[in-house]
């Protein structure tokens, strides 16, 4: 999502994204020779997209190599970036929230299997499962509690002062478990800020304090902090949209999920600390072994299907082709940041931008980086596990997003984020990307080191894992083609009314209309077809417009009251076209079945609406 949406849907995107969205990738461009080269094709890059200022830190061989700023911090006066300019890191915070949990688990003041009901039973939630199944504190860190990401009625809240404890009181009504916790992985800007209160409370000091005095100080990040001191405020860039546009600073109110502010030369104590292996210029943060636990999850299916690599605590995968590397990104008020390391080549890298089309990722500014870092490294794969073909065989098929980040985007992840797995060439091929099994149940894409996909049995469903977030169902041919019916006789239905249209008007100019049937019969399936699309084209009109079309979707407004009559409209004008297709008997057999089976199919979608609570769309609260 770009810069210039709200910060927390861009905070969650940014990373669903990342992992969902692989085949996508741009290429890797061929590997600089040298620092020098590395640094004018990043100036070029910056350049190209747009971005007004970015700041550089590179590590190899354990040691900062290169601090650089580029372009502009400020536009109107003309401010340069330097190394020591102020960004927000945005969901890099969740590093920081999960070393710092990870000191306490150390400390023996918690434990990462603890109840959420007994550490913060305050804190209301729901789960259905609480009984066999309850949300422990590992689940809020490793995005595996079943919540749905954060509303746009909490992604807009501006809080400056805001307790902890009062962001995520505020946001509780939305702490739904969707399925067991433990099972699947979708990011969550909630979990991280619960864990941020639970520190509190083991600690008895605010989360910011804690992390200033525990974690940012002793790593050697002397000014960064997770509130915006007048130091920081002092020299914070300001962040400007794709549009060129300022976009005003928002105080979010889950810090621990993104409200760091630093610079590049701080941040990068971060990456040395990962390759140091929890200690930073002598100093011992963490243990390796606890290092070792943050990047290896272990509360999902995915892992216990053999990837544990996946999304760890606060930490993930971080690259797309060749040697691995692991880090976070983060988006919000258009800053852009992202981290990445390699702890077997003691190397890793920081940018951060301030606005344009950002860093990220699987964008050409890491890509060029990961690539330089790794000119002198092996790529080295992770072995192939024997499988029967058969076997592989077994796993084709359709397989349907069935873990989106937020309700509101439901629909458009279940219907775009299907797969289709076939078997060629000895190979799965996912997305057109071919993967070999690393285990009885694991597959790493062939320019790929680690494993990145899992299938597993589980109730007698069939799931594709993604080892963080995505994870898709195995579904079976009939229900595919019956989506497809479905959603062609909607779709071809609908045209067909636009354009038979200007005929029935020319029908009705020459009074012969009614005695064909009359208007009802003819308009009650477009009026449907018609509302249908703006049930499902106005949300993502709204998502796509930035902060100001996203608040109209967080409160009743202009934008989204039309959703919400559109989504009850839709089945009723639907169920109207099909009771005139079947009374209507002075209308022609085409346009009876015309009426009817248009109409029919718009009556299957509302069907899916319902059962996912989409008639009756209120999107402020989802």
């Amino acid at each position: 999502m770009p810069p210039s949406t709200n910060p927390f849907c861009a905070l969650a995107l940014s990373s669903s994204l990342l992992l969902a969205t692989a085949c996508a990738a741009e290429p890797t461009p061929p590997a600089p020779t040298s620092l020098e080269e590395l640094d004018g094709r990043l100036a070029k890059i910056f350049a190209q997209r747009g971005i007004p200022g970015a700041a550089l830190a590179l590590v190899e061989d354990g040691k900062i190599v290169m601090l650089k700023g580029y372009g502009v911090a400020d536009k109107a006066s003309g401010e340069r970036v330097t190394p020591d300019t102020i960004f927000r890191a945005a969901s890099i915070s969740k590093s920081f929230t999960s070393i710092a949990i990870m000191q306490l688990v150390e400390n023996g003041k918690l434990k990462l299997d603890a109840r959420l009901a007994d550490l913060a039973p305050e804190i209301a939630f729901n789960n259905p499962w609480e009984q066999s199944d309850p949300v422990r504190l590992v689940h809020l860190l490793e995005h595996t509690t079943g919540w749905p990401d954060i509303s746009t009625r909490v992604e807009l809240q501006n809080g400056p002062g805001w307790t902890v404890r009062r962001g995520v009181e505020f946001a509780s009504p939305e702490f739904v478990s969707r399925w067991k916790p433990g099972q699947f992985a979708v990011y969550a800007n909630a979990g991280p800020a619960v864990a941020g209160y639970v520190l509190e409370k083991a600690t008895g000091q605010d989360f910011a304090t804690f992390e200033r005095e525990h974690v940012l100080r002793p790593m050697g990040m002397a000014s960064a902090d997770f509130t915006l001191t007048p130091a920081l405020a002092a020299k914070v860039a300001k962040s400007y949209a794709p549009d060129g546009t300022l976009t005003p600073y928002q105080h979010i109110i889950m810090p621990a999920s993104g409200s760091l502010a630093t610079s590049v030369r701080e941040l990068s104590q971060l990456v040395l600390f990962f390759v140091g292996r929890g200690t930073v210029d002598g100093h011992r943060i963490l243990s390796p072994q606890a290092v070792e636990r943050i990047e290896h999850g272990e509360a999902s299916l995915a892992a216990r299907a053999g990837l544990s690599g996946g999304y760890g605590l606060g930490n993930f995968p971080a690259n797309d082709t060749g040697p691995s590397f692991r880090g976070h990104n983060g988006e919000i008020d258009s800053f852009t940041s992202v981290y990445g390391y390699s702890a077997a080549q003691g190397s890793g890298y920081v940018v951060l931008a301030n606005g344009g089309e950002g860093v990220d990722f699987r964008t050409p500014v890491t890509g060029l980086i990961q690539a330089y870092l790794s000119r002198k490294h092996a790529f080295a794969p992770a072995p192939l596990f024997p499988v029967d073909p058969r076997e592989l065989a077994a796993l084709t098929g359709f397989y349907r997003n069935v873990t989106p980040a937020k309700n509101l985007m439901r629909p458009y992840a279940e219907v775009l984020g299907m797969s289709r797995v076939t078997l060629a060439d000895g190979a799965l091929r996912v997305g057109g990307k071919p993967y070999l099994p690393t285990g009885k149940h694991s597959f790493r894409r062939t320019d790929r080191e680690a494993a990145s996909l899992a299938f597993i049995e589980q109730d007698g469903q069939t799931y594709l894992l993604s080892g963080g977030l995505g994870d898709r169902k195995r579904e079976a041919g009939w229900r595919v083609a019956a989506y497809a019916i479905v959603a062609a006789l909607a779709l071809l239905g609908g045209l067909f009314g636009l354009l038979a249209l200007p005929v029935w008007g020319v029908a009705a100019y020459r009074k012969s209309l009614q005695a064909k049937g009359g208007w009802k019969v003819r308009l009650m399936p477009l009026l449907a077809f018609a509302s249908l699309c703006a049930t499902f084209a106005l949300p993502l009109i709204g998502i796509a417009g930035g902060v100001g079309t996203l608040g109209m979707l967080a409160a009743p407004s202009v934008l989204s009251l039309p959703i919400l009559l559109c989504s009850v409209a839709f089945p009723l004008l639907a169920a109207a076209g099909v009771w005139y297709a079947l009374t209507n008997k002075r209308a022609s057999r085409l346009v009876r079945w015309h009426a009817g089976l248009t109409s029919a199919g718009i009556l299957a979608i509302a069907g899916y609406a319902l059962s996912i609570g989409w008639i009756g769309l209120r999107t402020w609260t989802m």
